[in-house]
């Protein structure tokens, strides 16, 4: 809109098309609750305040707010679309119905398989969409470069060409933090390629301090979302990071940080509310960004403080408070009307001046797209290996291996040192210290790779896992008590194309996930009713853990402390060096 038209709007001399009358507003910018209606006039807001019968036409609609509260947009800073297993389209409709606006996203979950024609699928599958995604050009395409074997790689050259595209908003999180304070030249070199572009670069620095982390920070990363205690949320708050705390399925970081922080008296201005990864069912009846807002509330945040995490800071960090963010003349009308700011129950969305949620339902027809074959057939390189491919040959009766250690919502896993006994030369799970084997195989290339390895911590009883979710290459992950159930489920999950398969000893339960093996191409409401189906049948194997694939997933992640594994074998995220699984004795 130009700007002599929008004065027009903003004096009333032109009508509006849209006006909120009655309801208080949510105001970020001073921390108060207002009376005041909004008029809208097309895409965007040109008047807050009373008096609005001037803005009136015959055209204008008015919806009556009284006892409402009319808030910004909520904006999501970091969240991987994959992880809830619905397309864009799907996760679009969902998330408009909890208030979200916006959202920052990291394809590398469908870049990792399908390289940059998974991230130009989500470029033209967005333009269709009402909310705003603004897609981040993957940084760690592969996580670790040398350390497994991805579907695709986008190098230096790649990340230039993609960071040239209007449609890339920033590059996506840096994974590689060593590189960085390294000074690995293609880690800068795409670093150099977002300043050269003027454009955002996001962060990723799990348990780094001091020097590391300054030098981190000096490269030019802006945020990160990885810090789990309060202590680390500090030290990087003090360094001017924007601090994504995440709220997401498997990782919960709110109330870990916040029960500690908020004994604190400083300015929560740089601290952003994320997801990075938020499953189906959690999505779906839980709630996205308006379910953290509740938490946060019940954390004794003042709800005000808390709403300006999910706007006006995210906007000022994403350089688009001149945009999005709070209810201003001026700025775009991408709204939403709650019931109150405790409860926060989402009763309209608007978008860009149009209404996209309400009275319950979605008021847009998005149609539902079709994908081409190279996403949907991924599966083609994986062959089910044999039982004597999995089994780890052993002369000795008894040896000492190591051991990933998984623990309750967090993506951090534990380096263990434990005994395994061997039975006609090869070790064998250990159920009584829950100790299972598990393997990542690569589906990707025609190499032929398996990494084997033992997890502790997952606590099923007689059963397999299998799935195609496995960050971030997503090779196939497996595990289970037996090497027998553990091929069954591997035969299921080539059968099906890629997604997740549960065994138990009389049968096999499967979630077909066609899109890369991430995603579904089914409705949102027909993915929860399979997640329900698939999550009955694992609690039959009673599991320690309440997200067994999630936390399954990330044992793949080479980039999180402490011990990971990959197809081609354990990892030492500390020292980022391969370890074998036998431990030699002195």
């Amino acid at each position: 809109m130009r700007t002599e038209e929008i004065i027009s709007y903003a004096m009333a001399d032109k009508k509006a098309s849209l006006i909120l009358r009655g309801g208080k507003v949510a105001n970020v910018y001073t921390r108060e609750l207002i009376d005041a209606d909004v008029v809208i006039a097309d895409n965007y807001i040109v008047y807050v305040g009373k008096n609005t019968d001037d803005f009136k036409g015959e055209k204008t609609q008015i919806i009556k707010l009284e006892d409402k509260v009319i808030c910004p947009g909520l904006i999501e800073s970091h969240i991987h679309v994959e992880s809830s297993m619905l397309s864009l389209t799907e996760f679009s409709k969902v998330v408009v119905s909890k208030g979200t606006t916006t959202c920052v996203i990291d394809p590398h979950e469908i870049a990792n398989v399908c390289g940059i024609e998974g991230i130009n699928l989500f470029i033209e599958e967005s333009k269709e969409l009402p909310v705003k995604f603004l897609i981040e050009a993957p940084s760690c395409v592969p996580s670790l470069s040398g350390f497994e074997t991805p579907g695709a790689e986008l190098d230096v050259n790649k990340i230039i060409k993609l960071l040239k595209k209007d449609e890339i908003f920033g590059l996506a999180e840096m994974m590689n933090f060593p590189g960085v304070y390294l000074r690995f030249p293609d880690v800068l070199g795409k670093i150099d390629a977002a300043k050269k572009s003027k454009k955002i670069v996001e962060g990723h620095a799990p348990l780094l301090t001091n020097k590391e982390l300054q030098a981190y920070i000096a490269a030019g990363i802006s945020s990160d979302h990885e810090a789990t205690t309060a202590e680390e949320a500090l030290e990087k708050l003090r360094l001017g990071m924007k601090l994504q705390i995440r709220e997401g399925s498997f990782a919960k970081d709110l109330e870990n940080i916040f029960s500690d922080l908020i004994k604190y008296d400083i300015d929560y201005r740089n601290i952003i509310i994320a997801s990075d990864d938020r499953n189906p069912i959690d999505l779906v009846e839980k709630g996205h960004l308006d379910y953290s807002f509740r938490k946060l509330v019940k954390l004794s945040v003042d709800p005000i403080k808390a709403l300006q995490m999910f706007t006006i800071n995210t906007a000022t960090h994403l350089k688009l408070d001149d945009k999005i963010g709070g209810i201003s003349p001026g700025k775009i009308a991408d709204i939403v009307v709650v019931n109150d700011l405790e409860n926060f129950n989402v009763e309209m969305t608007i978008i860009e001046g149009k209404i996209v949620y309400r009275e319950n339902k979605v008021q847009q027809n998005i149609i539902r797209k079709k994908y081409p074959k190279s996403v949907l057939e991924t599966m083609k390189f994986f062959e089910v290996p044999s039982i004597y491919d999995l089994m780890i040959e052993e002369e000795e009766e008894e040896i000492r291996v190591n051991v990933i250690g998984l623990k309750e919502h967090s993506l951090i896993t534990e380096h263990l040192q434990l005994k395994l006994k061997a039975i006609d030369g090869y070790l064998q799970p250990d159920l009584e210290q829950d100790i299972l084997p598990v393997f990542v195989i690569n589906r990707h290339t025609p190499e032929k790779n398996i990494g084997k390895g033992f997890i502790k911590g997952l606590g099923i009883k007689e059963g397999a896992l299998a799935s195609t979710i496995a960050h971030d290459c997503h090779q196939v992950i497996c595990t289970g008590t037996s090497y027998e159930l553990i091929i069954q489920a591997l035969q299921k999950i080539k059968e099906i194309g890629g997604g997740q398969v549960v065994v138990t000893k009389n049968s096999a339960v499967t979630l077909p996930l066609k899109i890369a093996g991430l995603m579904s191409t089914e409705t949102s409401s027909e993915v929860v009713k399979k997640i329900r189906t698939i999550n009955q049948e694992l609690k039959k194997l009673q599991p320690a853990l309440s997200e067994p694939f999630m936390a399954l997933a990330f044992v793949a992640l080479p980039v999180i402390p402490h011990l990971k594994i990959t197809d081609k074998g354990l990892v030492n995220v500390d020292t980022f060096g391969f370890i074998e699984l036998k431990i030699l004795e002195k």
